[in-house]
């Protein structure tokens, strides 16, 4: 019985972006600057907010605008990090703030004062910048006016620089513990990775910033990247999330992908849109970005006729035996965990270059031509010179059967 060809056939899917809401296609005169009306209308019409503030009114719970805190200037010698309350110095954290360093960026330190004791102000946030800045009052790089002369001077006693400060009086000692929970946890929502590609890209395509280290214009270059390829970045729970031309992973590309690999970057995007049109599964920066560096390690193309072939080749595989590249990534997971546990081994999840890896052996196996990446030797194991355990023996029985009766 003659095999079966397998051939890789483009999707004729044509993806509209323009079905699309996306936040950071509106022009800056299209940008609303909400009063804080609308958002007062919005909460007091969400009914738990209503709920809450209904039990306030019921049980008459007032706020007294009295207890709101100061904010005064003290000096840094009356500054304290309580033990208990304080995470351990992260000094490559205060190095970012350094390198960056910009007094419009900082804010007044955050202080208990117990008892009305000035000397014992117990700082519950902000401890990474009072840091940063006391250090730049010791080594002289803080100015202030003298006030005979006019002429700014450095700081000649560093711990009498005063630096504002939002204080909280009271005479509860286990108060700062309370207050900085609250400031950074429940009381506060951290900015995801959206909204800092948000500001990133806005920063620059509306006022031309590159940012300090460059990162504002790398940002809007990945993101014209991934529109142009049908993948629109959009943050978590928006509406539009799952829609074909949408892309839910900012922060692997942001953090994993800098101006030295920007082309392994371009190469996932073009890649993934060449062949899946708008269906963007994270697991491609592992497939394409080892495929990528392996090739390109070896000093082979990553382009050109041979190169596109192999591709098709590749993906024909993919479409035939797994159908989507999340469906390859669920049925590898399930092969390693299977392949571990004939080593008696303990298994979760394996490493990104797992996928490549079995689609290289189901190539080898098809006859492919194109020069292979070492890659396609990993994951077997062997317990004894004549025993050797390959994770493709622990694919389902249908997709081995599958294979053995096609060819490229």
């Amino acid at each position: 019985m003659p095999k079966q060809k397998i051939k890789f056939v483009p999707s004729k899917e044509k993806v509209d972006l323009s079905k699309i809401d996306d936040p950071l296609a509106k022009k800056k005169e299209d940008l609303v600057k909400k009063p804080i009306t609308e958002h007062v209308d919005q909460l007091l019409s969400n009914k738990k907010f209503k709920k809450i503030m209904d039990f306030y009114e019921a049980n008459n719970i007032t706020f007294d605008s009295e207890d709101i805190p100061k904010l005064e200037r003290r000096p840094i010698r009356q500054m304290l990090t309580p033990e208990e309350i304080q995470r351990l110095l992260d000094e490559l954290h205060a190095c970012n703030i350094l390198s960056k360093f910009d007094f419009d960026h900082v804010s007044p330190v955050c202080v208990v004062r117990i008892n009305g004791d000035d000397e014992n102000l117990q700082v519950f946030d902000t401890m990474h910048g009072i840091s940063v800045i006391a250090a730049l009052a010791k080594r002289g790089r803080i100015t202030v006016k003298n006030k005979k002369t006019g002429k700014k001077e450095p700081i000649k006693d560093w711990l009498d620089f005063e630096y504002p400060c939002w204080i909280i009086d009271t005479d509860d000692e286990s108060f700062p513990a309370v207050a900085a929970l609250y400031r950074n946890g429940e009381g506060s929502k951290p900015w995801g990775a959206y909204d800092r590609h948000r500001v990133y890209v806005r920063s620059h395509n509306f006022y031309n910033k590159p940012g300090s280290n460059g990162e504002y214009k790398l940002a809007a270059e990945k993101h014209n990247i991934m529109v142009s390829n049908n993948a629109v970045p959009l943050p978590e729970k928006h509406p539009d999330l799952g829609m074909t031309g949408t892309f839910s992973r900012i922060d692997v590309a942001a953090k994993k992908y800098k101006v030295t690999n920007m082309d392994e970057f371009k190469f996932i995007f073009d890649t993934n849109n060449k062949y899946w049109k708008g269906n963007n599964d994270a697991s491609m920066f592992g497939f394409y970005g080892n495929l990528y560096r392996g090739y390109r390690s070896l000093g082979l193309p990553t382009s050109g006729k041979e190169f596109d072939a192999f591709l098709d080749e590749l993906h024909a595989i993919i479409k035939t035996f797994f159908v989507s590249m999340p469906e390859l990534k669920t049925v590898t997971t399930k092969a390693y965990q299977d392949w571990m546990k004939k080593q008696d081994r303990n298994a979760g999840n394996p490493g990104d270059e797992c996928a490549l890896s079995v689609v290289l052996k189901i190539y080898q196996r098809l006859g492919g031509k194109h020069p292979l990446l070492s890659i396609v030797n990993s994951f077997v194991y062997s317990p004894s010179k004549n025993v050797s355990i390959d994770i493709y023996d622990s694919l389902p029985l249908s997709i081995r059967q599958h294979v053995g009766n096609s060819e490229l």
